[in-house]
């Protein structure tokens, strides 16, 4: 029998909790996984887990937690580089977008339970994390009506279309369909640029 890893892995041991519980709430729902399954996946005690977390509502927060941040911190800064034209911006965002989605999909799915498992103040970071992102596309897209690039009648609703669009990839995507994912990419950049009614020759990466 495997040796049961201990308390002394430490942060290590965190991230592999998550990574099995991920995977557990995305194969068989947040509610048909308890605390003893994860704890199984991992190959430790509950009495481990319960050392590293209080219950299954807050390894689902924590999940949920890491991802967003590390979702906000890969495509807020692109979002924000000035450096860049906006349609360069939304260009790479698109990518980034559908590019981590995919990547991460167990920790994406299981965020629709924030607002269902979580507590208000677990839900609250969650949202604020949310809130970032959205932001800094609608700022986006405000710059590129600004600078001539875009067209944009109602900022609030074309940014709300746009992100829709994008969060809805993960229902239906697979490696396996028809198109590989640099396909669905480069027709979803295309989508993005006509919602936005771009302007032709303001593809560059320099801004204008």
């Amino acid at each position: 029998m495997a040796r049961k890893k201990s308390l002394d892995d430490g942060p290590v041991l965190r991230g592999q909790i998550l990574e099995c519980a991920s995977r557990l709430f995305y194969e068989r729902g947040f509610g048909a996984t308890s605390i003893r399954d994860i704890a199984e996946a991992v190959g430790i005690s509950s009495s481990t887990m319960y050392h590293h977390f209080t219950n299954k509502q807050d390894v689902l927060h924590a999940i949920v937690f890491r991802f967003m941040t590390d979702f906000v911190e890969a495509t807020v800064p692109t979002l924000s580089d000035r450096s860049l034209s906006p349609t360069e911006r939304i260009r790479r965002t698109v990518r980034l977008h559908i590019e981590i989605s995919d990547d991460r999909r167990p920790e994406l799915l299981v965020g629709n339970p924030i607002r269902y498992a979580l507590t208000p103040a677990q839900k609250e970071q969650g949202v604020k994390l949310q809130t970032v992102y959205h932001d800094a596309v609608r700022d986006t897209i405000k710059d590129g009506a600004q600078a001539g690039e875009f067209t944009v009648e109602n900022l609030a609703i074309t940014t709300m279309a746009v992100l829709d669009m994008l969060n809805g990839i993960r229902e239906w995507f697979s490696p396996n369909g028809p198109l590989t994912r640099d396909e669905v990419i480069d027709h979803y950049v295309d989508l993005v640029l006509t919602i936005l009614a771009a302007r032709p020759g303001t593809s560059s990466g320099s801004a204008i």
